[in-house]
């Protein structure tokens, strides 16, 4: 029986004991906005993708080149929760996968970090705000013990009751059960529109995960306007074609 997700691998390069960061635009589009950063910011390479009959028809045209939907980037970065791995990992994409398949991707990607060796794993969400403060409230979730450890060092509030859905949910339980050091850090944010502010809060737990790699946030907060507005630009162009595409639930 043919797998309804495929992986292409464009570079065969070594990937072990590497960071993995996920980031997809559920809730604020945190998740994307911030992978996007660091790609930028890291000069990451498209090392592969992940493909599926399910997956909205689109392609993604980044300077000129048509690129799939659900892209992994990777570089020979210096990461991880001790400093020891050797590379950082980026799995991103602008479109929001259907309910039937998140299961079947976070799997895929949970068995293709495995395989690779991957060190730890991180996504990316956020959650609706209930007041109008302006300050970002962060919270993290981790499958291990270590992970968990590392996220009070790191003063990151750690969720002890509600639900966190969608790939991030299945890779966080899937963690739990493996042994494997997945974590997510959730940024509360003002609507469901894009929310670069948010990002940047989430990235400044991310950049003590690279300590050989400084990631400044600072150019995010800056550029916050422009870029929320461009991704929104992107996303309204695609709305009136993506009826079935499911919309990410609240997170507790």
């Amino acid at each position: 029986m043919k797998d309804i997700i495929s992986l292409y691998e464009y570079k065969k390069i070594d990937i072990s004991n590497s960071l993995v960061v996920i980031g997809f635009p559920t809730v604020g589009v945190v998740g994307t906005i911030a992978s996007r950063f660091i790609i930028d910011a890291l000069k990451l390479d498209i090392i592969g993708a992940f493909s599926s009959d399910f997956f909205y028809p689109v392609t993604v045209v980044s300077k000129g080149r048509p690129l799939p939907p659900v892209r992994i980037y990777g570089g020979n970065k210096k990461c991880g929760i001790d400093g020891g791995c050797d590379q950082i990992v980026i799995i991103t994409s602008e479109f929001f996968p259907p309910m039937n398949v998140m299961r079947p991707l976070a799997n895929k990607i949970l068995e293709w970090c495995e395989n690779r060796n991957c060190s730890s794993i991180v996504t990316i969400e956020g959650f609706n705000m209930a007041n109008g403060s302006k300050e970002v409230p962060l919270f993290g979730v981790a499958s291990t013990k270590e992970g968990r450890e590392f996220l009070k060092k790191q003063q990151v509030e750690l969720m002890e009751e509600g639900m966190v859905s969608g790939i991030s949910g299945v890779l966080l339980y899937e963690g739990e059960i493996k042994k494997v050091n997945s974590m997510c850090l959730l940024a509360g944010v003002h609507s469901d529109f894009p929310d670069a502010r948010a990002a940047a809060k989430v990235l400044e737990v991310v950049n003590k995960m690279i300590p050989e790699i400084e990631i400044d946030p600072e150019p995010l907060y800056e550029e916050a306007g422009k870029i929320e507005e461009e991704i929104e630009k992107h996303m309204q162009k695609a709305k009136p074609r993506q009826s079935f595409i499911q919309t990410s639930p609240m997170y507790g």
